[in-house]
């Protein structure tokens, strides 16, 4: 069978970061089960809300930062372009929240609280001018939006199928609105919770490292419609991003070995309407097989895919993104399974998805952050450009 084309990591310690198809000939019988398989619509944010970067709105973060909550003393900076904050950043804004990261693997998160100040402003300062000196970044206009104050957040669960974006688990309220102005959106947060202890709160975030937007790849989902000991997880390895004209890269993991495993790709998963092997963006597979129930279809399937997974329980699945029948941020799903003949009616299980954007996610190197551990006032690492904490503004 001919190969067919496709029309953060996590951040830590040390530093600021604690950042090829197997084609079979499928029996008829596999390829029907197949089709059959393959509702929860891509919600568009609130009103009175805006997310940045904008490809966060929908989509998980594709890493994690530490601060303002996994570290008990520190300080977190963030500059973001106002060439990517929303048309909706008009008028004031009222608040920031931010979210738990939906990571695959992460675990579920204790309640803790942190004496928090925010300060913020709008200012000429672009992020790619942000260096390690803490005084020296802030712009001379920068205010205290908010604390010093306790926050408590609450204990949370990681995000599943149900809810593939990680809980909004730090709500800050400005205590003063802060105007809306022209120029670029410059946040600091501060935490004073001495000594410094390192916990395990992070937070969801973007991050392209260097600034170099070759496309951006997530995961969604939790894989674990399976029978077996682990749950089926799949990634984007490739070394580079989902950029046309280079070959995808995913790996399946947490199969039994040697078994007979597939995947599927679908252009625009969230705006797909349901249809013929499709029940919809996050769709539980119940309505097909009640064995299926928690189960989640994330894309639906305009390519698909045979294979086996190797001696270590993993199926590669490479193809090439062919310019001449993709765009330019197009979006696209891919999901994988195996074919498991211990779950009774229909026997496969399936994976979580993973999200590809082609070419961009729009940031480049419209965004930078700079921490500070404990009472530093310089930082050991630099800025970082092309990371920022996915930011949920309330105007």
């Amino acid at each position: 069978m001919a190969t067919p084309t496709l029309g953060a990591r996590r951040v830590g310690e040390p530093g600021p970061i604690f950042p090829r198809c197997l084609p079979l000939n499928p029996s008829p019988a596999l390829r029907s089960l197949l089709v059959l398989l393959f509702p929860l619509a891509a919600a568009a944010p609130a009103q009175g809300r805006a997310v940045v970067p904008a490809v966060a709105a929908t989509w998980p973060g594709n890493a994690a930062v530490s601060l303002p909550l996994r570290w008990s003393q520190g300080t977190l900076q963030v500059c973001v372009s106002s060439a990517i904050l929303p048309a909706a950043v008009q008028g004031q804004l009222r608040g920031v929240r931010m979210r738990r990261p939906a990571l695959l693997g992460e675990p579920p998160y204790a309640a803790v609280q942190r004496t928090l100040t925010v300060r913020a402003c709008f200012t000429p300062t672009d992020p790619t001018s942000l260096g390690g000196a803490l005084v020296a970044n802030r712009p001379a206009n920068l205010q205290v939006v908010a604390g010093p104050a306790a926050v408590a957040v609450a204990a949370t669960q990681p995000a599943n199928g149900a809810a593939p974006l990680g809980a909004e688990f730090l709500v800050v309220p400005f205590a003063t609105p802060l105007p809306v102005t022209a120029g670029n959106l410059f946040l600091e947060f501060e935490v004073t919770d001495a000594p410094l202890t390192i916990g395990d709160a992070w937070v969801d975030a973007v991050w392209l490292p260097g600034g170099v937007d070759h496309g951006y790849a997530t995961a969604i989902g939790d894989g674990t419609c399976t029978l077996g000991p682990q749950p089926l997880q799949m990634q984007w390895s490739a070394a580079g991003g989902p950029q046309r004209s280079t070959t995808a890269t995913l790996v399946l993991r947490g199969a039994p070995p040697g078994a007979a495993a597939f995947a599927f790709a679908g252009i625009e998963p969230e705006t797909r309407a349901p249809g013929a092997g499709y029940v919809g963006f996050g769709g539980d597979l119940a309505g097909i097989d009640p064995n299926l129930a928690g189960c989640r279809q994330w894309t639906p399937i305009d390519v698909l895919w045979f294979g086996t997974a190797d001696a270590g329980g993993n199926y590669t699945l490479t193809f090439p993104i062919d310019p001449a029948v993709t765009q330019p941020r197009m979006r696209v799903g891919v999901q994988a399974g195996i074919v498991d003949f211990a779950r009774p009616g229909l026997p496969l299980s399936v994976g979580n998805g993973a999200l590809l954007m082609l070419d961009s996610a729009g940031v480049d190197n419209r965004c930078a952050t700079v921490f500070f551990p404990g009472p530093a006032t310089t930082s050991p690492w630099g800025a970082q450009v092309g990371l920022m904490p996915v930011l949920v503004l309330d105007l």
